[in-house]
């Protein structure tokens, strides 16, 4: 699991079935964004500035 410096905060977790979810609104809602992926251990979030 990993989140951004936004506001709201962005929140990211991997799965052990391979799919990646975001949250632009601090856990409210999730959006699947990535799937057929191997087991996710870890996500990092970049961020530009």
């Amino acid at each position: 699991m990993s989140g951004d410096r936004q506001d709201p905060a962005g929140v990211y977790f991997g799965t052990n079935t391979g799919s990646v979810f975001a949250s632009r609104d601090e856990g409210e809602t999730w959006d699947e964004i990535a799937r057929h992926l191997p087991t996710v251990l870890a996500v990092e979030v970049f961020e530009r500035v």
